[in-house]
């Protein structure tokens, strides 16, 4: 798909609607729909609009896709004549609107949304501060501040196992709801970093009972320049130790002012909170 200039992503049955009841379509979500997006060539579908289709955020027709209208097919096949230029902008700026809504990210942020709302409207913690327990671009401290150094370069596996057990941790400590877990990322992308940790995430969710009512941030930071990295030192409570490290940020940062602590002693032990 990656090679085609456009995907006849149809699926599914257009309803004849009863009464006054308009035409709709159902099982029209095809996998095509959604490969050719993410593939970047144009996506060919109904008007999903006009045929009652919904999702949590709706693409534009002749933005982000090309919503045939079946009532007048002709319509489609002029503008296209006309403007042979849109399929190529239609591809991009699909790809881009598929990416940004429904990735694993931003979909396992609406999920974690979904079952933390809370009913009173009042606080739930989980939500309070932007996405806490999922990866946020903009470092967002807390009282007591933890830092890790994963080797990215390592496994996806063991990189996500490791992931798991201090998020865990972090996750069922005593003080979690004052905590900021920052993550290193150095040496990968953030977009990397943030779908294999929206992943770690969405596991423990859905397979563990964990208290997230209050639920701890979880920050990304790339590259500091020395007088960022010199502004956060102080607010850094403790680092902890993997067993897979990225050495060379460890090195490069002088991190040696930090208290290290191997995961079993962080579970137990109690911080004193900076104002």
């Amino acid at each position: 798909m990656k090679t085609a200039v456009a995907c006849a992503a149809f699926g599914g049955y257009v309803v004849p609607g009863a009464d006054s009841t308009p035409t709709y379509v159902e099982w029209w979500d095809s996998w095509r729909f959604w490969e050719s997006l993410a593939a970047g060539c144009a996506t060919f579908h109904v008007d999903l609009d006009k045929y009652g289709a919904v999702l949590p955020v709706m693409p534009e027709n002749w933005r982000h896709y090309i919503g045939i209208d079946l009532d007048n097919l002709e319509d489609a096949v002029q503008r296209i004549a006309s403007e042979p230029e849109i399929l190529e902008r239609i591809s991009i700026s699909g790809r881009q609107w598929a990416i940004e809504n429904y990735s694993p990210v931003p979909t396992a942020v609406r999920f974690i949304e979904t079952i933390s709302s809370n009913p009173s409207g009042g606080d739930t913690g989980l939500l309070s501060q932007g996405y806490p327990l999922t990866p946020s671009r903009s470092v967002q401290l807390s009282k007591i501040n933890i830092i890790i150094f994963p080797d990215w370069s390592q496994e996806e596996e063991s990189v996500c196992q490791e992931l798991e057990r201090v998020i865990r941790a972090i996750a069922t400590h005593p003080d979690q709801s004052h905590m900021t877990l920052l993550v290193d990322t150095s040496n990968i992308p953030d977009e990397d970093a943030e779908l294999a940790i929206s992943a770690v995430v969405m596991n423990l969710l859905m397979e563990e009972d964990l208290d997230v009512a209050e639920g701890p941030e979880i920050a990304l930071i790339g590259k500091l320049s020395e007088i960022q990295w010199q502004a956060l030192l102080p607010r850094l409570q403790a680092r902890i130790v993997l067993e897979n490290e990225n050495k060379q940020a460890i090195a490069l940062l002088k991190v040696e002012t930090i208290p290290s602590f191997e995961l079993d002693r962080f579970s137990s032990e109690r911080f004193k909170q900076r104002i």
